[in-house]
């Protein structure tokens, strides 16, 4: 048997495969689909205009959940 086979899983660049990155320069209003993670898709879906904006709904969502925690631990489980 031949040695040379090679399988398209043997050459792969890591580039495509890398995580995107935040760039500081982005500019929202050309290309929203560049912002990684939740508050690129808080962008993309008309929630937030901008990344601090994004962030503070994130912030609100956290703070939202650790309520609700606190009521369900002392009304259903104690």
């Amino acid at each position: 048997m031949s040695e040379d086979v090679q399988f398209d899983t043997d050459i792969q660049n890591n580039a495509l495969y890398a995580r995107p990155r935040y760039s500081p320069g982005i500019n929202i209003a050309q290309d929203a689909s560049a912002i990684p993670g939740m508050a690129g898709w808080l962008i993309r879906h008309g929630w937030a205009k901008t990344i601090a904006a994004a962030q503070g709904i994130m912030i609100g969502l956290v703070v939202v959940n650790i309520i609700i925690t606190f009521i369900v631990i002392k009304y259903f489980v104690l």
